[in-house]
């Protein structure tokens, strides 16, 4: 009994910190409208999302002092290969728009 309850603690504190880091990177994606509560599912995939947008911008800000052409995911961070289908025809994420941060949108 008593090790069922220390397995029952240990993942009740696991899933809590699983839960505050998608809290946290909830609040570093940029949504329409920007309290929109997103699945984790949801959260991960515009996390990706948003990364690559930010690693295409920062290759094409570098383009005119290095001459060497960004080819879309500089960093090799998410490979392009073959995609879900919820991405493809944007079933799931086309009521999300995933812009860059304005003035108001505060980044640590």
């Amino acid at each position: 009994m008593t090790r069922k309850i220390f397995t029952n603690s240990r993942e009740r504190w696991r899933q809590q910190n699983v839960n505050s880091a998608f809290a946290k990177l909830r609040k570093l994606i940029p949504t329409h409208p920007p309290d929109k509560k997103l699945s984790k599912n949801e959260t991960l995939r515009l996390a990706m999302r948003y990364i690559n947008f930010l690693v295409k911008i920062l290759g094409e800000q570098s383009l005119p002092q290095t001459g060497v052409a960004a080819q879309g995911n500089i960093l090799g961070l998410f490979p392009q290969g073959p995609r879900l289908p919820e991405l493809e025809d944007g079933a799931v994420l086309n009521d999300y728009r995933v812009s860059s941060p304005g003035p108001s949108h505060h980044l640590p």
